[in-house]
């Protein structure tokens, strides 16, 4: 397609995680170091953070709370659930977040009868706070070839576990394949997804240079600097001109940061550009929507 002047180039889904500080489950040099889940601060950093969503993006963003093998449900119930409900009203949505790494020891991603269960677990205990879940996203950008199916069958459309590149067999997180704005996943998403049958899960990954998986390639907001986002936006919207093709991604920034302020500046200047940077800021519901729309008129 030709843009307009005005046309935007860019569909960004904020993806906020609900989570706490210290979780390092991969990390030997903190000694594999988890802290204990704190969902009273997280109460405090999601409705410090609630009205600058509803400011900046127009209440659209996706909310993923932590649910995993430290702290199975205090993030889906109680006070916290009420708040995501609120935000569901103020136009945001819910999407299950697992979290199955056992610290210094590996994961469960690839158990199927697990995740299974424990996501089931997930979506019954927001529909009791009156919560419909639309999406899904792997810690660690996890996602064993066996998620297609469990996510169909949960009614879970969209998903947010690629990083375009990551190789990571040992996680269940390899999107070797994997390009760089949303598509269909195929039945086999570690293969060659070019003439592959596609299932019924939109993959929408977070936002990429194309140029590797590290913090310093993707938008990750903790992990960079403005700088550097503001490159990787450019980057992105300079790959939809020349293709032609808008572009749907999603940028991450979590609860917890809210607590250091220079994050959250930063998150908020990052936020303010978009607009400014032919991008527009939409939910799960709405970017696959759009996605069906592009392919049509493909």
């Amino acid at each position: 397609m030709v843009f307009g002047a005005d046309d935007n180039r860019v569909y960004l889904v904020p993806v906020v995680d609900v989570n706490w500080l210290v979780f390092a489950p991969f990390d030997p040099g903190r000694d594999f170091r988890i802290d204990p889940p704190d969902p009273d601060q997280a109460l405090v950093d999601l409705r410090t953070l609630m009205p600058i969503m509803r400011d900046l993006t127009d209440g659209k963003y996706v909310l993923t709370p932590h649910s995993g093998t430290y702290c199975r449900a205090a993030f889906y119930e109680g006070a916290l659930a009420d708040l995501y409900r609120e935000a569901c009203a103020g136009g945001a949505d819910v999407a299950i977040h697992l979290h199955e790494e056992i610290k210094g020891a590996g994961v469960r991603f690839g158990e199927r009868a697990h995740v299974t269960e424990v996501m089931e677990q997930c979506r019954l205990l927001l529909e009791r706070s009156g919560i419909s879940p639309v999406a899904y996203r792997g810690g660690h950008y996890a996602y064993a070839p066996f998620m297609n199916a469990l996510l169909e069958q949960a009614g879970l459309l969209v998903d947010y576990s690629c990083c375009p590149g990551l190789d990571r067999p040992d996680r269940e997180s390899v999107w070797t394949e994997a390009p760089t704005t949303a598509a269909m996943l195929p039945l086999a998403p570690r293969a060659p997804w070019r003439g592959q049958p596609v299932s019924n899960v939109l993959e929408i990954p977070i936002g990429s240079d194309g140029l590797g998986s590290a913090y310093g390639n993707i938008l990750h907001v903790e992990q960079s600097d403005l700088e550097n986002l503001l490159r990787i936006w450019n980057v992105i919207v300079n790959r939809a001109e020349e293709s032609g093709t808008p572009q749907i991604v999603h940028c991450l920034f979590h609860t917890a940061s809210v607590q250091d302020a220079a994050w959250l500046d930063r998150y908020r200047r990052f936020l303010e550009e978009v607009s400014a940077r032919k991008g527009q800021f939409v939910t799960s519901v709405e970017a696959r929507g759009l996605h069906e729309r592009f392919e049509a008129a493909e």
